[in-house]
């Protein structure tokens, strides 16, 4: 009864919020409940802030940007300019704190502690919307003077056997590994591939269809090959390639890197989960001198 007036008494706009995200499937039941549970609002105000908040980020989650830019954010065109290719690095996430910039938010994610950001907000009339622009501007500033470490060296698991998996939905067997050298403007720079034994010819299995396949190749060219591995981030990836296709740099999983007695690199892949490709396994080689 309290609820029903309240909204009467001219807090309608700030209700329906709380109505229209349940109607897209914005509203997310158990991240809601959780965050209740640990955050409580100490009056309305600060409800209104928090559901603003959280409701945006669960939308945004669903990847439905139109409905975000219209009825969580101050600047609509900040939000628009993410739907090519932008998507929430993060597991889950909850209302922390309410301050007078707006709200602080925890964002968890595999293998990372929780990391604050500040949310900020402006008023206007009865509701709050999220200024999303210096929100974004002020996160890649904390971003860059403090980076966010992983919580082990290997946030995935490797398995003792040779590189394998699946590609797409297709099987894959590493095979060899194939060395090639570049040439940029700016000098030479080696190419480091893992192929199937379906690519026959190389490099040509990269970029020419072979007649009866080439398969995938797996770049490595970026990791780091003078230490001891780590986790898969934005400067060290696997490449994945095949003809008539754009390739895909992945970001999610591990490398181990082992200095043998041979003279030769056992490097170990784990990567997982992220655009259909599940790699794990190992395979040895030498770079040379």
């Amino acid at each position: 009864m309290r609820f029903i007036t309240m909204c009467l008494l001219a807090l309608l706009v700030a209700c329906g919020q709380d109505q229209t995200a349940g109607e897209t499937g914005a509203k997310t039941t158990d991240t809601a409940a959780a965050t209740e549970a640990e955050f409580s609002p100490a009056d309305q105000q600060e409800k209104w802030k928090a559901d603003t908040a959280m409701y945006l980020y669960q939308t945004l989650a669903k990847y439905n940007f139109d409905y975000a830019a219209k009825h969580y954010v101050s600047d609509p065109d900040a939000v628009l300019a993410l739907k090519d290719g932008w998507s929430l690095k993060a597991d889950s996430f909850r209302v922390k704190a309410v301050n007078d910039e707006g709200v602080v938010m925890g964002f968890s994610a595999f293998c990372y502690p929780e990391r604050d950001v500040q949310i900020y907000m402006v008023a206007r009339g009865q509701r709050y919307y999220v200024e999303f622009g210096r929100t974004l501007r002020e996160d890649m500033r904390q971003l860059a003077l403090q980076p966010p470490q992983p919580l082990r060296q290997y946030c995935y698991d490797f398995k003792n056997q040779p590189l394998q998996g699946s590609i797409m939905g297709t099987s894959w067997h590493a095979d060899r590994v194939e060395i090639s050298s570049v040439q940029f403007a700016s000098g030479p720079r080696r190419s480091i591939d893992i192929v199937s034994s379906t690519c026959s010819v190389y490099p040509d299995c990269k970029y020419i269809d072979e007649r009866n396949g080439s398969g995938f190749v797996v770049g490595v060219s970026s990791l780091d090959f003078s230490g001891t591995g780590g986790n898969l981030g934005n400067h060290e990836y696997v490449n994945i390639a095949a003809p008539n296709m754009q390739s895909l740099n992945l970001r999610s999983g591990s490398y181990r890197v082992t200095q043998l007695d041979n003279g030769k690199i056992r490097l170990e892949l784990a990567v997982s989960g992220e655009e259909s490709v599940e790699l794990n396994g190992a395979v040895e080689f030498s770079l040379p001198q």
